[in-house]
């Protein structure tokens, strides 16, 4: 049923149990529904400004919001959710330019952001934007009467979302209903949810993989559990409430320095692939739980899944799982499907894709062939069913001749005995063309991670020189930062420990 329904239905039928935890900061579906209604009553009443690339509902309006996971945004992001309303959701480590030009791009009709954010308060004001500031008596100021929501239309929009691919400058997308709807419904069944997955979540509610754990928690009547910021004491603590983990590895990694914990049925992880490592310490530190890895992309949604269990996983470890309930996948070149075990640009084929970016995706990025879509994310299709990927257009190293994609690379290396991690990057080499760098986290020694790549990958695979960090310089959404670790590697940072000749 749609998530305004859903909402509603606990409301009313058990109006005490507990909705939202973020910090300590705690709400029942009672208040969460009485408050969304007051939201709802308030953003309707605001003059809609008129933006051509973007179509709401009469009574829908578009709202900005800017604080992170401040507790307001359990109210505000459940308005989207539920009511006829859209939120852009801007990332607030973003810089202050980019924040500047998306308002500027999109103006919505209010944005509601922190009161510290007063170069984007500034911004918000010079456009003529209402500005409701969350950690002040603005937001109960703003509140209307609450009055009973209105019916949403699954091909309504209700969220303006951000990725940036592989550009530095974000690419804006807009999500209608029906998709979520339709993901709700398979990731409900693929991750085995009930009303007592209580989810902890710790990472931004500004990126996908964790906004969608706020939805389906509600949508199931269970509990979210949720940090305004990261921090292990607190993140040990909200743990202890819950029955089922979302987090992209690096986040899981940090949960996994904790004594066992029984409590956890269930996890779900996306974002970049699990490396065995971290797989082996996942399961000693939740040995109770499943642990659902998944392959998707913001414009595209789930694309494939692979289940480990305490002894075994549904596809091999070098995959990225098989395709997702209700999701076809095609491997393609010049749009031809290829043959299955060669190499080609994944396309998918289910209801859970955006219909196209609303700006900043003109030459990379989603696309179409027909009734197929994809991100631009290169693999093959395996014998056995099971997808390996491989990179990303325009991401491959052409080295001596050779193609190299460097996901195929870090796979490899992930399955080293002693590595936590690898990254691969080629650089500009006056011979070969480019030549391929592997920087890497773990104690293994570089004698042995040369022996066992020689045993995985052919020669010209092979990286030429390898560098150790500490740790990883990552981007807001928990990933290895790709750039600045080019960057250090061009300037010979001494973040980067050279390892042999």
């Amino acid at each position: 049923m749609p998530l305004r329904n859903a909402i509603e239905t606990y409301a009313r039928q058990r109006p005490d149990t507990l909705a939202v935890c973020i910090s300590g900061t705690s709400l029942t579906y009672g208040a969460l529904y009485e408050t969304v209604m007051g939201l709802n009553a308030a953003l309707a009443a605001l003059p809609a400004r008129s933006r051509p690339d973007l179509t709401l509902p009469d009574a829908g309006r578009l709202f900005a919001y800017a604080a992170g996971n401040h507790p307001s945004a359990a109210f505000l992001l459940a308005t989207c959710l539920a009511t006829p309303h859209a939120v852009e959701l801007l990332d607030p480590h973003w810089p202050d330019s980019l924040h500047q030009k998306t308002l500027a791009k999109l103006p919505p009709d209010a944005l509601f952001c922190l009161s510290t954010q007063t170069a984007l308060i500034e911004s918000a004001s010079r456009l003529g934007i209402p500005v409701i500031r969350v950690d002040t008596p603005d937001f109960a100021s703003f509140l209307a009467p609450p009055v009973p929501l209105p019916w949403t239309a699954g091909t309504d929009i209700f969220l303006v979302g951000f990725t940036s691919g592989t550009t530095s400058q974000p690419k804006a997308f807009a999500r209608a209903r029906h998709s979520w709807r339709a993901s709700l419904d398979a990731s409900r069944i693929a991750f085995a949810l009930t009303e007592n997955s209580h989810t902890f979540a710790p990472g931004p509610l500004a990126h996908g993989i964790t906004l969608y754990a706020f939805a389906e928690t509600l949508d199931l009547g269970a509990s979210f559990f949720g940090l305004t910021q990261f921090e292990p004491v607190a993140a040990q603590r909200a743990m202890s409430n819950a029955r089922r983990i979302v987090a992209v590895p690096t986040l899981l990694g940090a949960l996994c320095k904790s004594d066992p914990q029984d409590q956890i049925r269930e996890i779900t992880t996306a974002g970049a692939k699990l490396d065995p490592n971290l797989l082996k310490k996942a399961r000693a530190t939740f040995p109770k739980a499943r642990l659902h890895e998944y392959y998707g992309a913001s414009e595209l949604g789930f694309v494939s899944l692979n289940t480990h269990g305490p002894n075994s996983s549904s596809a091999p470890a070098h995959s990225v799982g098989r395709p997702f309930p209700h999701v076809s996948l095609s491997i393609r070149k010049d749009g031809q499907e290829v043959s299955q075990g060669e190499d080609g640009t994944i396309f998918v084929r289910g209801d859970l894709a955006i219909d196209g970016y609303l700006w900043g995706g003109r030459n990379s990025g989603f696309r179409r062939e027909g009734p197929w879509a994809t991100v631009g994310d290169v693999g093959r299709l395996n014998n056995d069913g099971s997808l390996s990927l491989l990179g990303r257009e325009g991401g491959m190293v052409i080295t001596s001749g050779h193609n190299v994609y460097p996901q195929e690379v870090e796979t490899a290396l992930s399955e080293i005995p002693g590595l936590e991690g690898a990254v691969v990057i080629g650089l500009t080499h006056p011979s070969r063309g480019q030549e391929i760098n592997a920087i890497v986290c773990g104690n293994a020694p570089l004698g042995e991670v040369r022996a066992q790549l020689r045993l995985r990958l052919p020669r010209y695979k092979l990286p030429r020189r390898f560098f150790k960090v500490q740790a990883w310089p990552l981007t807001s959404s928990g990933k290895p930062d790709r750039a600045t670790l080019k960057a250090w590697l061009e300037t010979k940072d001494d973040k980067l420990a050279p390892l042999g000749p």
